[in-house]
């Protein structure tokens, strides 16, 4: 799996909504358009909005072995949905 995932279409609002349903898995995404995540199991994401081009980057920073990245994309993937 790739340490780095880039999402086509959001718009401001995509976003906000991004950010709230994280909170609902315990990830507080702070406001601005390239951020630090720190997620819950010690995961560390970097969180990057072009918004001219409507593309989110997220990359995977830190993360312990036992969590796999496809639980870190599975997780971000329900809250761009």
């Amino acid at each position: 799996m790739a340490k780095i995932k880039e999402i086509n279409d959001i718009d401001r609002d995509r976003l906000n909504q991004f950010r709230r349903k994280m909170k609902t898995f315990g990830v507080e995404v702070p406001e601005g358009d390239d951020v630090e995540i720190s997620a819950p199991l010690g995961v560390k994401m970097r969180a990057a909005y072009d918004e001219p081009a409507q593309l989110l980057t997220l990359t995977i920073l830190e993360k312990p072995m036992f969590v796999p990245e496809s639980q870190i994309w599975s997780i971000v993937e329900s809250g761009t949905k």
